[in-house]
């Protein structure tokens, strides 16, 4: 439903976090500085060599009219905070659950509760409605990723810039937001090298999810996110709304609703029937899909000869197969040419019924399916 998330905590008096080792300057520090200045805690390495998810903190002074005001922003991806990673998605319904969680983490980073009311009501100043949906069927993530790549962006969105890096991110940045695709398990790997490599931040505490889901060859797991970065971002974004809270932002139709629009937005103009065109990557891709246990020299010379019968015909590759390798090649040959179904198109419309649906996905359920699918 939602990942990383910025709340705004209003401080009247910064010495009340005492507990907590900022840098480079210390709260006190900071409480007799002058202008505007702000300080950071980010988390000790050690909680993520222990597989502990915790938030990071900046603290700042801003001078006004009324006097000083100090503010401390805690950024943090809820389903990290609540689950150690974010393949299990957060649901409305643990919004309690999240906040004592919270909770608990800046009291043990700052030494101080803050009251679960305040938490609940705080001010955002970034939000990341997300979505991960999982494939089961070989299909390539790249398929929707480099299709979306392809579209003239420009012409849907007040355009910065794209990238598009390695076929597995696709990262559209706005004036307003960011909006992203990527593989999320090849974004793993990515950050099992080197975290600067991957797009996504904090993985240390999730690369175990590398080891089981490996074991299940079919799952492709494909990400979006839309990123609001700001206050004023997120009120362009949820206008219906009379105040936008930690509290009230956390709703499913809210989130939902983002990701659709914005789905159906880069999508409109897709003609799906062009996604399925007798190219040799995609007469490949859907080979691939339903024949999962073929090997690659089988697929790719499965795919060599329905090319040829395309172009030649049956009869003269069975001509030359014969004439080089004798009248046993061809019977060999002719079991593994079998024309796969158009399925890339299909791959579109799972996303669009997850979104739909927008059922959380629970990293529980398709370990159990690898358990079952080993015995």
């Amino acid at each position: 439903m939602v990942d990383t998330v910025k709340i705004l905590l209003t401080i009247y008096d910064p010495r009340i976090l005492g507990g907590g080792a900022f840098a480079p300057l210390s709260v006190e520090q900071l409480a007799v500085s002058y202008g505007t200045a702000r300080t950071y805690l980010n988390p000790s390495s050690n909680y993520a060599k222990a597989g502990v998810y915790m938030p990071n903190l900046t603290l700042y002074r801003r001078p006004s009219k009324m006097g000083i005001n100090f503010q401390l922003a805690v950024e943090f991806s809820a389903p990290k905070m609540l689950y150690g990673n974010n393949f299990d998605e957060i649901a409305e319904v643990e919004f309690d659950q999240l906040l004592t969680v919270l909770q608990s983490k800046l009291y043990e980073l700052l030494g101080y509760r803050f009251p679960r009311r305040q938490l609940a009501k705080a001010d955002i100043g970034s939000w990341h409605p997300c979505k991960n949906i999982v494939f089961l069927d070989y299909t390539s993530c790249q398929t929707i990723i480099n299709t979306i790549g392809k579209l003239d962006i420009s012409r849907v969105y007040d355009l910065q810039r794209t990238n598009f890096r390695d076929g597995h991110v696709i990262h559209i940045h706005c004036n307003s937001l960011d909006i992203a695709f990527y593989d999320k398990l090849a974004d793993l790997r990515k950050a099992k090298v080197s975290e600067k490599r991957a797009f996504e931040s904090s993985n240390a505490i999730q690369l175990q999810l590398l080891e089981p889901l490996g074991d299940m060859g079919a799952i492709e797991v494909l990400r979006q996110e839309v990123r609001f970065v700001g206050k004023a971002s997120v009120k362009r974004a949820f206008p219906e709304l009379n105040t936008w809270t930690f509290e009230a932002l956390f709703k499913k139709d809210l989130c939902q609703a983002v990701l659709l629009k914005h789905w159906y937005r880069l999508t409109t103009s897709i003609d799906m029937l062009s996604l399925d065109t007798s190219t040799p990557y995609a007469l490949l891709q859907n080979y691939l899909i339903e024949n999962p246990d073929v090997t690659p020299q089988t697929a790719l010379a499965a795919t060599a000869a329905l090319l040829i019968n395309g172009k030649e015909g049956v009869v003269n590759l069975r001509n030359l197969l014969d004439a080089r390798f004798g009248s046993q090649a061809w019977s060999r040959i002719k079991k593994i040419i079998r024309s796969p179904q158009a399925n890339r198109y299909k791959h579109f419309e799972r996303v669009e019924e997850v979104l739909k649906d927008f059922a959380p996905t629970r990293l529980s359920e398709y370990l159990k399916r690898i358990e079952n699918t080993s015995k």
